[in-house]
């Protein structure tokens, strides 16, 4: 019992180490964009989309799966209310007020054998692939592909 238990944390553990390695390779391209962001408001959006990706690792479910990709997570839609109070409680969210955000998602399902061999359990894999918001009244939207630039 033991075992299976430790098998699902690391596997929990690599699905939240994946999320980050693939949201900072996304975030690499930053530097790139449409209108000039200042460093600043950069720095508060990037602080939003590594929390986010943190709490889609942690997350126990969206009720969306891999079919439903890619999805709109809108901080409007009743439905992801729980996530965006997670979100806003993160702890480096600290200081940051974030309206009328929004990210696109690719989502991609994860599945494992248990430790019992007769059983799986599927998680799932959020990636933010772009996302639009309001950071300390600033408008910012963010494209993996052209970084950050001002809404």
């Amino acid at each position: 019992m033991r075992n299976e238990g430790s098998k699902l944390r690391n596997l929990a553990a690599l699905a939240v180490v994946a999320v980050v390695v693939a949201a900072m390779v996304g975030l690499a391209g930053c530097a790139q964009g449409g209108a000039e962001v200042s460093n600043e408001n950069k720095a508060n959006a990037k602080t939003v989309i590594k929390a986010a990706s943190n709490v889609f690792a942690s997350t126990e479910s969206l009720d969306l799966t891999d079919q439903d990709s890619p999805a709109t997570i809108d901080q409007n839609d009743p439905r992801f209310a729980d996530f965006f109070s997670e979100l806003q409680a993160y702890k480096t969210m600290s200081g940051l007020e974030l309206k009328d955000c929004s990210f696109t998602v690719t989502i991609q399902s994860v599945t494992a054998s248990t430790a019992r061999g007769d059983s799986t359990q599927t998680n799932y894999r959020y990636t933010i692939t772009g996302a639009d918001m309001d950071v300390n009244g600033v408008g910012i939207s963010y494209d993996t592909k052209a970084g950050f630039s001002s809404k």
